[in-house]
């Protein structure tokens, strides 16, 4: 289980793993604007961001293994299932929609993550990755990048504002947790 005292700038530089997977998934999987065409980019750029967090967490092997396909596994289902429901991401409330229900999922998968490590409140988590999920979107959509292209995830102004959410979060929880009195 990664520590309070591991390193921000490392979290930070996990940031740029949204431009990677973003373009990698666009790639792979084409734009997710159809349902298979969502699980595909989904679970690609999900992996590879899950992956780049999970080694500045300085997650082990097993802990890392099951942070990056949590994150591929709850980012395409989630990109798949708002994709069916609206189709084509075109507007800046389908784009903070999508977040929400992305980072709803993506944090509830990791979430179970942090839980095996006895992280108190993991279930906080979860809505915090929603909400950073969804603020990322609504900063990318914001400064014009074209959410008709397709891309399953959002862009480096997103990235950067809900990396800054999530590693407040996820510090704030490992301090609590370090800070607990040992149960007797």
């Amino acid at each position: 289980m990664f520590q309070a005292s591991a390193s921000p700038l490392r979290w930070a530089i996990a940031t740029v793993a949204f431009a990677i997977g973003g373009y990698l998934g666009h790639l792979i999987g084409g734009p997710a604007a159809t349902v298979p065409a969502a699980l595909i980019s989904g679970v690609v750029a999900g992996a590879i961001v899950g992956a780049a967090q999970g080694a500045a967490l300085g997650f082990a092997a097993r802990e890392l293994a099951l942070w990056a396909g949590g994150t591929g596994l709850g980012l395409a289902a989630s990109l798949a299932a708002v994709t069916a429901f609206i189709g084509q991401i075109d507007t800046t409330s389908d784009a903070v929609l999508l977040g929400a229900v992305s980072g709803l999922a993506v944090g509830a998968a990791q979430a179970a993550v942090l839980a095996r490590g006895d992280l108190a409140r993991a279930a906080v988590w979860v809505g915090a990755s929603g909400i950073a999920w969804a603020l990322g979107w609504l900063t990318t959509a914001s400064i014009g990048v074209a959410l008709a292209a397709g891309w399953p995830v959002y862009g480096m102004s997103g990235a950067i504002v809900s990396q800054l959410i999530a590693g407040v979060v996820l510090w704030r929880l490992a301090s609590r947790r370090e800070a607990a009195p040992a149960p007797a």
